[in-house]
Formats: C-alpha cells, structure tokens, sequence
C-alpha cells in the first residue's frame, strides 16, 4: 500500500502535484546533462592533441614562453601583433627556430620600410625594436651552452697563444686530433717561423663566435707539417676559463674606418663645473673594422689606443652615409711591430645607424635580385611541421 501510495503521488494522483512532476523530471534531466558534459571534459583532455589544436593560437601562453625568454611588454605586444599578421602557424616555435623568426621579423621590418602615415623618427624606433627582439631571444637561447673541453673547438680558430716568458702571437687551429691539437707555427717578425722549446708552458686565448672568450693553459708536444703548414702540436685541455661573453651577435666586415679621441674638459658653469666632450679632429686615426656587432667592433690598427680611451668612429657598410658611432676601448691586444687591435663597446649610437647595423648583422637588408631572395627564402624559412 506504501509503495502504491509513492507511485501514486509521483504519478500526479491524489498525493501528488503536477508542479513536482515537472521539477523531478527537470533535476534528472539536469542530471543527465552535467554527467554528460563531465564525460566529454574528461574525453577531451585525455585524447591525442591534433595538428588543429597545436595550430590554434593561445596569447596567454605565448606571453609566458616571452617573458621566459626576457621580452619586456613592449616587445611581447609587437612580436604577438606581428605573429598574427603573418599567420604564423605554430606562433610558439617562433622562440626555438631560428629560421621562422628571422623570417617573421624580415617581413615586419619590409613591411615597416613601406609604410606610409609614419615618421621617419618613429619608423626607425620600431625597427629597432624588431631588432632588440631579435637580440633577446638569441641572447637567452644561448644561456648555458659554455665550452667545456678544447676537443670541441672547430679547425680555423683563430687563437692568441702567449709562451712564458713572452709575447702573444696569433694563430690558427688546423686540426683538432684526439692527443692534441694541431696550430700554426707563428711567424716572428721577418717572417720566419717561431719554435719554442718542447715543454714550453703556453697562455691561449680565444673567441668563440656567439658566445664569449676564452682562456687555458696548455704546452708545447712537438713539431709537424699538416697540408704544407708548419704545425705547433700543444696539449688539450679540460679546463676552460669563461673570460667574456658576447651579449651580440657578431660579424666579420672588414671595412676601413676612421677614429677620433674625444676630450673630456670641465667648465664651470657659475657654481657648478661641467664636463664637455669634443672631438679632436685634427688627430684622426686610419684602421680597419674586423667584426661588428650591435653592442661594439673590433678595430685593427697600427696605433690603436689605450684601454678605457673615448673615441668617435666612422665606417661604411652598404655604401651610403658613413655609421658613425662613439664608444669606449675595453681591451687592446697590441703586436710588436705591427700595432694591434682594439675592441670598442658602443656608448652612443643613433636608432638609424644602430638598425644599419643589425641589419647587416643579423643579414636583414631587403634583397636587391630574385636569386638574393631565393637564397634568403632558403636560409630563412623553416620547416615548422
């Protein structure tokens, strides 16, 4: 009878309202539904992720994987505006391939040379900020890839050996054996051949393209001809010191220069002295610009400066206007008889010249032929399946 009289008011009889139907069905329904739509979360997050979903753009992660790789807001906005316009799509490999993002870039920096509505002021303050760009994500790519061993240095090093006892000579790495490494005999000063001592305990310094400088010791094994080239044999080593590293790509340019010293005077100015910097014109010095980079050069020359000298520089790149740069000597390496080099940081460089400078650099300029453009399109542009 109990059982009777529940189905009875479920049913609408006399125990039961129409209004409790309606609410019993709508909470199984209700029911129903979130168990289907929990089973259908569960399903999406468990299977494969497809190409589509990898393709599908998502702007919080790709801020994160920015900030990871030290992008201020102000480049994150620009890459991520740039990354839409260029459809970009995988927009998250752009920090792990080279490729995909000197292209991505080359397209917003083309783009920006025909814009019109512009200054030229503000033309070129973008342009640089596509280069910083470019400068960060390398520069944190390269966060922890140190050299460790000298089995690892690659024929055509060009390496600094200083012997004990005496002065720095520069040479070449020929061949890199398993028991030692093979380099060319310095030449002294008419030309002759420089041997030292079996034994001879030896400072070598070298650059490591991208990276930093470094630093060993080593010692003298022997002597031998390799392809025609007389060869210093010199021990390896397992000890590297990190002496410098290069924040800036570099490359090799080659180009003639001119420098000048800067004076520092102090004028006083009622109460208070101020310091004024003029260029000594008169006193212009002739060299030649090694490797550039966006932070600084290498300049040799048979008179080169002190370390820690001011100096206002001016070279060519592509045949326009001379870049004109002022910057501060760091290190001087000078060879008896035949001056030395001097590696200059940039303290001062318009947004024009610096762009000029990256773009030569990082090998941005527009190309001028169909065959210069097929050659960038094959450098350039990756694989980004």
């Amino acid at each position: 009878m109990i059982v009777l009289q529940s189905a009875d008011q479920f049913l609408g009889g006399p125990g039961g309202t129409s209004s409790s139907i309606i609410i019993s069905f709508a909470a199984v329904i209700a029911g129903v539904a979130l168990l289907i739509l929990i089973a259908a979360f569960i399903n999406r997050r468990n299977r494969p992720q497809t190409a589509e979903d990898a393709d599908r753009f998502s702007s919080a992660a790709f801020r994160r994987a920015a900030r990871s790789y030290g992008l201020s807001q102000a480049h994150t906005d620009m890459l991520e505006n740039l990354v839409r316009a260029c459809k970009v799509k995988q927009p998250n490999l752009i920090f792990t391939s080279a490729g995909l993002l000197d292209d991505t870039l080359k397209k917003g920096l083309y783009s920006l040379q025909s814009t019109r509505g512009i200054t030229e002021e503000e033309r070129e303050k973008r342009r640089a900020v596509l280069f910083q760009i470019k400068q960060i994500i390398e520069g944190n790519a390269r966060r922890g890839a140190s050299l460790r061993s000298t089995m690892l240095l690659k024929p055509g090093q060009i390496l600094t050996i200083t012997p004990e006892s005496g002065s720095p000579f520069a040479s070449r790495l020929v061949s890199n054996m398993k028991d030692f490494l093979t380099v060319s005999t310095p030449k002294g000063a008419a030309g002759v051949d420089t041997r030292w001592m079996r034994g001879t305990a030896l400072s070598v310094y070298l650059w490591r393209d991208n990276d930093a400088g470094y630093s060993f010791q080593s010692k003298v094994l022997g002597y031998d001809s390799v392809r025609g080239v007389s060869c210093v044999l010199i021990q390896h080593s397992r000890t590297l010191r990190r002496e410098q590293r290069r924040r800036n790509r570099r490359r090799e340019i080659m180009r003639a220069c001119y420098y000048y010293p800067i004076r520092i005077t102090e004028v006083a100015e009622g109460r208070t002295v101020q310091k004024k910097a003029s260029v000594e014109k008169s006193m212009r010095a002739l060299g030649t610009v090694m490797d550039l980079s966006a932070g600084g050069c290498a300049i040799e020359t048979m008179s080169p400066f002190d370390r820690g000298k001011l100096i206002m520089l001016e070279f060519d790149i592509d045949k326009k206007a001379p870049v004109r740069a002022f910057g501060k000597v760091m290190s001087v390496r000078r060879q008896k008889g035949r001056g030395g080099s001097m590696h200059v940081m940039f303290t001062k460089v318009t947004h024009q010249h610096l762009n000029r400078i990256s773009e030569f650099v990082y090998d941005f300029s527009r190309p001028a032929t169909v065959a210069q453009a097929r050659q960038q399109m094959q450098r350039s542009v990756p694989n980004q399946r």
